[in-house]
């Protein structure tokens, strides 16, 4: 389903700012959603082992439950016009808590605010890196606390794949991107990057490249695009295709049009090949200025059939 009822906001108490929040709100408003404000907390001497006897283990655990709960409460909105609900879990990591909750609710998008992540949170998997590869709904990564304020949805899609997954994939991010585009009414916007050849062929130079090789791939992402366009009834002048490595494009493409949000997906890339490589939508989140909703093959967002 595309329908956006019921939105799920990871708040974290170490961060000063909410930025999240706000984003949160008003898309609720216009959506007439309505809100759970979510935190986690944990301490590993509340748990069994701990030299604290039992009662004092669990007057603490309750405590800081308590003290989670007032934070949030102090952070829901005064208005009697959204439904706000607040979940305190007792959990060591922000992720795990989203993945509980998601087990006993259904929520259509998750909304997190999202910080510059160096190497280190790619090793041991940040927060972020985790929902966008695990959370079964859309996660959108909030960048900034400043409203959306120039009316264009940026869909970023890989327009020549075949293969099943990616077909998919292709058509939840741009069916999410025309749901949140119409409802808006801001433009909507494809992206589509392809490969450089000449360098790959560089890197091999015992093997000479065809003659017209890169023309022949130019051409071929155009027509792809075009299809996709057609079906989504994008104006060609929105169709956006850029060459080299598919985040740099997408996020030089954000930045040339003033994207407000880009809509990407992920298909979660595992273990150290994640930290090596990386995968397009967690390095995109770092490169754009705008807010990123990340669309996974098993979100479920395309629309119901007819």
């Amino acid at each position: 389903m595309l329908d956006i009822n019921h939105i799920l906001v990871v708040l974290d108490n170490e961060h000063p700012e909410q930025i999240a929040l706000d984003r949160a709100i008003w898309l609720a408003s216009s959506l007439d959603a309505d809100l759970t404000l979510m935190t986690s907390t944990y301490e590993s001497y509340c748990e069994d082992g701990s030299t604290l006897d039992t009662d004092t283990r669990e007057r603490i655990k309750q405590a800081l439950l308590h003290k989670a709960e007032q934070w949030l409460n102090s952070l829901a909105p005064e208005t009697g016009e959204l439904k706000v609900s607040c979940e305190v879990h007792w959990q060591k990591h922000l992720h795990d808590a989203v993945m509980e909750s998601m087990r006993h609710n259904d929520y259509d998008l998750v909304i997190k605010g999202t910080q510059p992540h160096g190497i280190m949170d790619r090793i041991f998997t940040h927060t972020d890196w985790n929902l966008m590869r695990h959370c079964p709904a859309p996660v959108m990564l909030v960048k900034s606390a400043r409203p959306w304020q120039h009316n264009r949805v940026l869909a970023a899609i890989d327009a020549t794949s075949s293969d099943q997954g990616h077909q998919l994939i292709n058509d939840n991010i741009l069916s999410y991107a025309e749901h949140l585009s119409d409802h808006f009414e801001t433009d909507l916007h494809l992206a589509n990057s392809y490969p450089l050849v000449s360098v790959a062929f560089a890197m091999v130079p015992e093997v000479t490249a065809p003659d017209d090789i890169q023309k022949y791939i130019t051409e071929q992402h155009e027509e792809a695009c075009e299809g996709w366009a057609k079906k989504f009834s994008i104006q060609p002048d929105h169709v956006h295709i850029g060459e080299g490595d598919a985040d740099s494009v997408v996020a030089s493409i954000c930045d040339d049009i003033e994207a407000d949000v880009v809509v990407v997906g992920t298909v979660g890339r595992e273990g150290l090949a994640g930290v090596l490589i990386g995968n397009t939508a967690e390095s995109l989140v770092d490169k754009v200025n705008c807010d990123v909703i990340v669309i996974k093959p098993s979100d479920g967002v395309r629309p119901d059939a007819d």
